[in-house]
Formats: structure tokens, C-alpha cells, sequence
């Protein structure tokens, strides 16, 4: 939509989605809002008509599942609200009130609890196990029936908001799948912080850059950064470069999340960066 069709714009981390939400419901008006996760790529799309909620997309979710993704995993973004015309509305896929789905959403969002717990951003990770890779039968033309197929897409590391994006499923029925591979040692969560050595040094200075940078971006973004980074300063093979050089490329990345995230969340990144560097030496 045009500029000039602009009514609002802020971060849904300083006025929740909620009140937003219930901001156009009390002011009746006819407007689309767009919600964007820039770090994960991802754009959240909803139209209200005289103040009531009458379509809502995220991923391959529409309508009241939507929304529930979006209250329960959404609490930062840039919003834009925009004046809409009749005209310009979609087909109507949300029947319910507002206020029911913001309590239903709300709820949902208690009964996530324990996942957040454990995953409580939508850029938190997880990898497959090689255990769990061999009980999929990764390659195999027929995958166990309790393996939801949309996972076999997924790279052996993701974010949430790769799950979510390539999950067909609702909000619950995702979170359990999550779930049931966790306790299985199907899948293994990230907790670089708690890395030991023996572990760090079995990683390759590559993935170790990576799955820093994955703290702010997501997977693929992540590894093209650091491809990226790699290409510019001429290099092939991370582990063979000198100290100097892994600076660089951690100023580099550093620079490039500035660009993406913002300023303080590049800054935070490099000290990541080049504090990890002196244990790869």
C-alpha cells in the first residue's frame, strides 16, 4: 500500500499486539496491518473492516490460526497500519469476535509456557541429532507415520521461525510435534553458552560463526552472511585462516547484522564473535 495510506507505525515490543489490535477495533477502522520480523524475513498480514478482525496470514496459516502464531511467538516487529477501502479487502476467512480470539489467543499462549521455557524466541534453535537423522531414515522414500513429512524440508538446524514456516500445522499440534522429538533426542537445542570445549572444537570454525550469527538471524540467512563475509576477504577455507583474518570476518558480520537487526544487536554479535575466536585459535 501507498505511503500516504499510512495511518500507524511502531514495534509491537513497546505496544503489545494486542492493544494494537484493539486499538483499531475501539477507533472502527477500515485498515490492513503488517507485522515484519526483518530477522527472520517474515511479514504477518491482517485486515480489519470498521474495527473488526476479518482476515489473518502468517506462513502457510490463515484466519484463526493465524493469529494464535502471532499472539503466542510474535512480541517484537514493526508494525505498519494502513487505511484500507472496501475495495481493497480480502475474502473474510475470520468469523469470531476479536476479543475471543486475543483471550483464545492469550491462553494458548499459557499452555506454550513450557516450550518458552525452553525455546523462548522465535529465533531460538534446534538441531537434529544424528540419532535422530538415523531413526528418520533422513533419506528414505517413507518416513515414519508419526514424523510429520513437512520436517523432512527442514535443515539439520533451525530456528523456530523455520519450523513455523514450514509447518502446516496449528499452533498446538506444532509445539507438541517440538515436543515428542525433544524428548526422544530426536532433536537438541542450542546452548552455545554452555558449550564445552571438547564440543566447541569438534565444531568447524564455519558452523561456530554460523550458529552465533543464527542468534539473530535465521538459518539460511545466517550461513549466507558468513559465506558472504568469506567471498569478500577471498577466503575458501575458514580453517586454515590466520587470527587477523577471523576478525575480520567478525567485523563483517558484526556490520551486516547492524544493518539487519539493528545497531546494538551487531555490537552484542561481534563481542560474541570475537570472543568465540579465542577458542578456536
Amino acid at each position: 500500500m501507498s505511503s500516504q495510506n499510512l495511518l500507524l507505525e511502531g514495534n509491537v515490543g513497546l505496544i503489545s499486539f494486542p492493544n494494537l489490535v484493539q486499538l483499531i477495533k475501539l477507533e472502527q477502522k477500515t485498515a490492513k496491518i503488517e507485522l515484519q520480523r526483518v530477522e527472520i524475513g517474515q511479514t504477518a498480514t491482517m485486515y480489519f473492516q470498521n474495527g473488526a478482525l476479518i482476515f489473518a496470514n502468517v506462513n502457510s496459516l490463515f484466519g484463526e490460526e493465524a493469529m494464535f502464531r502471532i499472539i503466542c511467538w510474535w512480541q517484537t516487529g514493526t508494525f505498519y497500519v494502513y487505511q484500507a477501502t472496501n475495495e481493497e479487502l480480502p475474502e473474510r476467512n475470520i468469523k469470531r469476535q476479536v476479543d475471543w480470539i486475543l483471550l483464545e489467543g492469550m491462553r494458548r499462549m499459557d499452555e506454550c509456557g513450557h516450550f518458552k521455557q525452553m525455546l523462548p524466541h522465535i529465533t531460538s534453535c534446534v538441531s537434529f541429532t544424528q540419532r535422530g537423522l538415523d531413526a528418520f531414515r533422513w533419506d528414505g522414500q517413507d518416513p515414519p507415520e508419526w514424523i510429520p513429512h513437512w520436517m523432512r524440508r527442514l535443515p539439520r538446524s533451525f530456528s523456530m521461525a523455520q519450523m513455523f514456516d514450514y509447518s502446516t500445522l496449528g499452533e498446538m499440534e506444532t509445539c507438541n510435534c517440538l515436543k515428542s522429538l525433544l524428548s526422544t533426542n530426536a532433536l537438541a537445542i542450542h546452548t552455545l553458552e554452555n558449550e564445552s570445549q571438547n564440543e566447541i572444537a569438534q565444531r568447524t570454525r564455519f558452523d561456530s560463526f554460523a550458529l552465533i550469527v543464527m542468534e539473530y538471524v535465521g538459518y539460511e540467512v545466517a550461513h549466507n552472511l558468513v559465506e558472504s563475509a568469506c567471498q569478500e576477504l577471498g577466503l575458501t577455507d575458514l580453517d586454515s585462516v590466520s587470527f587477523g583474518q577471523m576478525l575480520d570476518i567478525s567485523d563483517r558480520l558484526g556490520m551486516a547484522i547492524s544493518r539487519m537487526v539493528g545497531f546494538d544487536q551487531g555490537q552484542d554479535a561481534m563481542r560474541k564473535l570475537r570472543a568465540r575466536i579465542t577458542s578456536l585459535i
